[in-house]
């Protein structure tokens, strides 16, 4: 199970991000930049009696992640748009993938019950190639294909 304990890697089989891709809701975004999705861990610190040391009690998670797009069109505003003026956020469903042909296997997640926390509506800088970054939260995610 896994690679711990061996004395050594095939380099290849080291996974390459540019095999990335995102779908939203079902749909490709072919000019997906950059991906991450996380899940930081909430505790409750817990004191035992007789011990010196800092307990922690798992209460939780929270899924947060940021998407980074080159700016070739206005799909993530056209997305939400309509909802949002009128005081509601639409459904979102993210899966993310990377399959790399030389690794070992692709992991593919799915986050549900997303929500955006920024949109920017319009951003530019001469001679600098465009982007639009999206950082957003999960409730929920499944692993729908995990390495071997």
């Amino acid at each position: 199970m896994g690679l711990f304990g061996k004395e050594k890697i095939n380099a290849n089989q080291v996974i390459s991000g540019t095999s990335g891709k995102v779908f939203i809701n079902g749909n490709k975004f072919a000019n997906i930049k950059s991906f991450e999705a996380k899940l930081t861990f909430e505790y409750e610190e817990i004191d035992l009696a007789e011990d010196m040391g800092k307990h922690q009690k798992y209460m939780g998670y929270q899924g947060e992640g940021t998407m980074v797009f080159h700016k070739v069109d206005s799909s993530v505003l056209r997305m939400v748009k309509d909802d949002i003026k009128n005081g509601k956020m639409p459904e979102i469903m993210i899966v993310g993938s990377v399959e790399d042909p030389a690794a070992l296997g692709a992991e593919r997640i799915q986050l549900m019950e997303v929500t955006l926390d920024e949109l920017m509506l319009l951003k530019f800088e001469l001679k600098t190639v465009g982007e639009e970054e999206v950082p957003f939260k999960f409730a929920d995610f499944e692993p729908l294909d995990l390495i071997a």
